[in-house]
This record gives C-alpha cells, sequence and structure tokens, in this order.
C-alpha cells in the first residue's frame, strides 16, 4: 500500500507542479509589477497597525502572522534543510531562495485574496474559491484536502519528531511525550483564536531569535570556512566543480529539483494554509496581510533555512553523509560542544509544538466549512492524533499528507491565477 501512494505522491509532485507553483508565483510577482516587493512601509502605517473591526474573536495581524508562522516552521525547516542539502548539495540552498523569491508572489496574492473574499464564516483559499471562483464543489474538495493535511504533516508528523527527538537526548518515553503535548496543545487550542494568537505571538519571536542566534554564534566560531561555504552554494547551485571547475549537468538538475522541493515545502506558499489565518485578521486592507504573509516566507526560508544551511556548511559537517536531524546535531556538536545535546532537541520539539497550534487553527476552519459543527470536535480528535503520531510509524502518514498539499495547491494554484489578475484590474 506503501508504495502506491508513493508513485501517486511521486507524479502528484513531479515537475508539473512545482513548475506551476513557480510560474504562478512570478506571475503575481510581475503582473502586480513588483509591488509587494516595494511597499513594506505599509506595515508601518499606523492605520494598518491598529485594528479596525474590533471584534472579539479575530486575530490581529502580527497574531495572525506568528500563527502562521508556526504552521510553516515546523523541523522541516531545520530537519528539511539538512535532508536537502544531503540529496542536492551545497546548491540545492540557492534554489530553495528562488522558490522563496517567487512563493512571496504566491503567498502575497492568496493572502490579499482571501481578505477580499472572505466572510463571517469562510476564509483563505475556501472563500475565494467558493465566492470567487463560484465553486462550492472545489471549496470543499480543499477544505477535505486541508484537514486531511492538518492531522498528517500538522500533527503525527510534528509530534513523532518531537518524541524522537526528546527520547533521544533525554530517554523520555515517547507515550509520555505525546500524552502531555497532547495536554498543553488542548488547553492552548480549546482557549480559542485569542489565546492561540497570543501563545504563538510569544513563542514564534522568542524561539526563531534564540535559534537565529545560536546559528550565528557557530558561524561566528567557523567564520573562517563562511566565504567557501557562500562560495559552494553559488558554484554548486550551477553544477560547477570546486575541485575541476567543470559543469555537471546531473548535479544542477538534483540541485534544481531538490532545493525547489525543498523552498515550497518550507514556506507552504500556494497551498492556500497562510491565507486561512490571514483571512480572519483583524485588518480590512488585503495588501498590508498580504504583505505580513511575505514576511513569513522571509523568516521561514531566507533567515531560518539559511542559518541551518550555513552552520551545517560552516562546519564541515555534511562531510560526515549522516542526515536529517543527526546532520544538525552533528554540526551543532562542533559549533557549541556538549551544550547541543541540551539545547537543540527541546528546540526542535518547541518549533514541533508551534506547528501543531498553527495547523490545528487550519483545519479547525476547514473542518467547521464541511460539517457546520463545532470546532471542538476537530479539536479533540487533533490533540488524540497528538498522542497517536508520538509512537508509531509515519512513513504512510507523510505520503498521504504529502498527497493532500499537493491536492491543496491543484485547488488554490488556478484560482490565484485567474482570480488576482481580476483583482488587480479593480
Amino acid at each position: 500500500m506503501l508504495n502506491f501512494f508513493t508513485s501517486i505522491n511521486q507524479v502528484l509532485w513531479g515537475s508539473g507542479l512545482t513548475g506551476l507553483l513557480l510560474a504562478i508565483g512570478l506571475f503575481c510577482l510581475v503582473y502586480s509589477k513588483f509591488a509587494c516587493l516595494k511597499s513594506f512601509g505599509l506595515l508601518i502605517s499606523k492605520k494598518n497597525i491598529k485594528n479596525n473591526s474590533n471584534t472579539k474573536h479575530q486575530l490581529s495581524p502580527f497574531q495572525a502572522c506568528m500563527t502562521s508562522l508556526a504552521a510553516a516552521m515546523g523541523t522541516g525547516n531545520i530537519v528539511g534543510v539538512a535532508t536537502a542539502l544531503t540529496l542536492g548539495g551545497a546548491g540545492a540552498i540557492f534554489w530553495m531562495w528562488v522558490a522563496a523569491l517567487l512563493g512571496m508572489g504566491l503567498i502575497y496574492a492568496e493572502n490579499v485574496l482571501s481578505c477580499y473574499y472572505r466572510t463571517k464564516h469562510d476564509f483563505g483559499a475556501i472563500a475565494y474559491l467558493k465566492y470567487g471562483l463560484h465553486s462550492p464543489k472545489l471549496a470543499k474538495i480543499f477544505a477535505i484536502c486541508c484537514v486531511g493535511a492538518s492531522f498528517g504533516m500538522g500533527n503525527m508528523t510534528q509530534s513523532h519528531a518531537m518524541a524522537q527527538s526528546l527520547q533521544e537526548s533525554f530517554s523520555i518515553p515517547p507515550l509520555w511525550t505525546g500524552i502531555v503535548t497532547a495536554i498543553l496543545l488542548s488547553i492552548i487550542i480549546f482557549g480559542g483564536a485569542k489565546r492561540i494568537g497570543t501563545v504563538t505571538s510569544i513563542l514564534i519571536p522568542v524561539l526563531s531569535g534564540i535559534y537565529l542566534l545560536l546559528a550565528l554564534l557557530i558561524i561566528w566560531n567557523c567564520r573562517a570556512n563562511l566565504s567557501n561555504a557562500v562560495r559552494a552554494i553559488f558554484q554548486e547551485a550551477f553544477g560547477i566543480s570546486a575541485v575541476s571547475g567543470g559543469v555537471s549537468g546531473i548535479a544542477v538538475r538534483q540541485a534544481i529539483s531538490v532545493g525547489i522541493r525543498r523552498g515550497v515545502f518550507s514556506n507552504e506558499a500556494g497551498l492556500g494554509s497562510s491565507g486561512l489565518l490571514h483571512g480572519e485578521a483583524d485588518s480590512n486592507y488585503p495588501e498590508f496581510l498580504g504583505l505580513c504573509g511575505m514576511l513569513e516566507v522571509i523568516a521561514d526560508t531566507f533567515l531560518c533555512c539559511t542559518a541551518t544551511a550555513l552552520v551545517i556548511l560552516c562546519t564541515g559537517a555534511l562531510d560526515s553523509k549522516q542526515d536529517g536531524a543527526i546532520l544538525v546535531l552533528s554540526a551543532f556538536r562542533i559549533g557549541l560542544g556538549n551544550l547541543a545535546d541540551w539545547i537543540l532537541p527541546p528546540m526542535i520539539a518547541l518549533f514541533a509544538f508551534c506547528t501543531l497550534i498553527g495547523w490545528s487553527y487550519c483545519g479547525a476552519s476547514a473542518f467547521q466549512t464541511l460539517t457546520n459543527a463545532s470546532s471542538k470536535l476537530y479539536q479533540g480528535l487533533f490533540c488524540i492524533a497528538v498522542a497517536i503520531g508520538a509512537v508509531m510509524q509515519l512513513e504512510l502518514v507523510w505520503t498521504l499528507a504529502d498527497i493532500a498539499n499537493a491536492c491543496m495547491a491543484y485547488c488554490n494554484l488556478p484560482a490565484i491565477l485567474l482570480l488576482y489578475s481580476k483583482y488587480k484590474k479593480k
């Protein structure tokens, strides 16, 4: 069964989808005349900083941004970068940057449309699929895929990563990690949007700041290797061998393929998940919420992913032929010594916990659209899945979650292409 779904996943996430993501991202940037890149002054405008609707249930723009960033900044931003380097070499990082740059156009457009078409009960891609494309059926398909992705990529895979990380470093049984995490998560998400927004607006800036400071410390300690690391990123992106000076077409294709896919996965631009959160933000300015979404890509890929990559390259840990969390831990051990074993695993666990919070909100919005039932039912099931994910093997879950993500993108991308051009003409 795993092989069957793996084959489906490979077809869905083939070069066609990644090419579509990049092409529509480029279209959004060009069609807006790069306005989304030139308008960051809006972010400090007083009229945008203030909330406009004064409702008790909506998130502030900052809280929506942090909750959306929490959904994106899971273990993939640390472990996923290590895998990208292992599979695609240092050049994969350059193509992650390319994917992120074009992804900024995508996430800007989807958040603008989310704010423009939202209603009292429908947000994000669900709203603009239903009221922009006038396709309630497509909106329901998207919602089904979103709920599936929330239980897979946004839940069980994250709790599993938490459990494995804490078990390896502190010998904490995975079941205990799952139960405690489920209890803590329930306290937060059953408290409603305001509590979720408050927690993520505290955790994400603090976690990201600490992680970046530690990474910068390691890079500074290994600064003699920094120029070589940066040179390797640009040379290997185009298949140039540092030894022979020759060009390898195979290396170029591998770097592009791995880098672009990891870039798309790291910031989730084009999947529609960001719009679900920004659509509930307490602001009446679509362009402002689009810029908030772009900040997520900057923080996610250009800062955290790049910092992880430079730590691995500057410390020389990539030569150890390790992969995933072990590779990142090895790099941090080189840079920080035994202190790394006490710092990195809890940090990975907390990043995963933030992802659980963010995706619980996305999934609850989609669940309510499908059933008109209270989100409490979904939240209860979501917390139970956390405990289950901590103790089970997840190869099939990962594959099904990837398929759900691909289906979200296939629903979302045509809507962005058709509706954003219509929106810009108004």
